[in-house]
């Protein structure tokens, strides 16, 4: 089954919950706590949308941590996973590069070493990071974790160098070296998969995410997103039936 991991409205009812960092619905997750499956909690990587921020604020991944904690009595039967705090390179290409040797993936990867292999007792979804619209650079992360033993240690990875890639054969190559590399036996996620590329790596991955229904599908105006309760249970509710209707009738599962 295709799990498809997103904030809905708390009306409405979804079993696999994506919890910002930055600004965690703890709500959500309490009013639904029977039902809820599974939760990613994310890094809080949105931050480097802004060009000035080079690095997460001091003792972030404490944070993060509290957040996992706080999750699991909240929702104590639910599989939680905690995001490593990974360095993007797609927002500003090179923007968080150190240097030409240490860059975005070495970095991503010096906070693996430090975090997901120091504090093993919590489940950890590790990310994946690549050089902007290059896909087989993600095979340079994937040689760190293989030299770090990442790579049998853990069984959940996310691929994080796509959340803004609209290229679909960028996005389909790099689905592709990560399975190939991975094998049939480990867990793959894209976060912020283009929904139209769904089908395209539907039988290479595990799991995706997007927050694309907070827009109406048909908007020509690109600031109109939904402000108020009932737009935001009418926009779920009109986004699924027309992401069903378009992409998911080639798929056997999916929630």
């Amino acid at each position: 089954m295709l799990k498809f991991f997103t904030l809905p409205p708390r009306e409405i009812n979804h079993p696999f919950i994506l919890i910002n960092a930055r600004n965690p619905k703890f709500s959500y997750l309490k009013t639904h706590r029977s039902s809820v499956k599974e939760v990613i909690i994310d890094s809080g990587i949105e931050i480097f949308r802004d060009p000035n921020i080079k690095d997460y604020p001091k003792n972030w991944v404490w944070r993060l941590i509290r957040i996992y904690r706080k999750v699991e009595k909240i929702v104590p039967r639910a599989k939680i996973w905690l995001t490593c705090p990974d360095y993007c390179d797609d927002y500003h290409p090179k923007a968080l590069w150190l240097s030409e040797k240490i860059t975005n993936i070495e970095r991503t990867v010096e906070n693996v070493k430090e975090y997901a292999l120091r504090f093993n007792q919590i489940k950890w979804l590790i990310p994946i990071q690549g050089h902007y619209k290059s896909p087989e650079s993600v095979k340079i992360c994937l040689d760190y974790y293989d030299d770090l033993e990442v790579t049998s240690k853990f069984d959940y990875f996310a691929i994080g160098n796509l959340c803004v890639e609209r290229r679909s054969d960028i996005i389909y190559k790099t689905v592709r070296v990560v399975r190939k590399r991975l094998g049939k036996e480990k867990k793959i996620h894209v976060f912020g998969l283009k929904l139209s590329c769904v089908k395209d790596v539907q039988n290479l991955i595990d799991s995706f995410d997007t927050m694309a229904w907070t827009r109406p599908a048909t908007s020509k105006l690109p600031n109109w997103s939904c402000k108020t309760k009932d737009e935001r249970i009418r926009f779920f509710i009109e986004w699924k039936k027309s992401f069903i209707k378009k992409i998911i009738p080639s798929l056997k599962e999916w929630c």
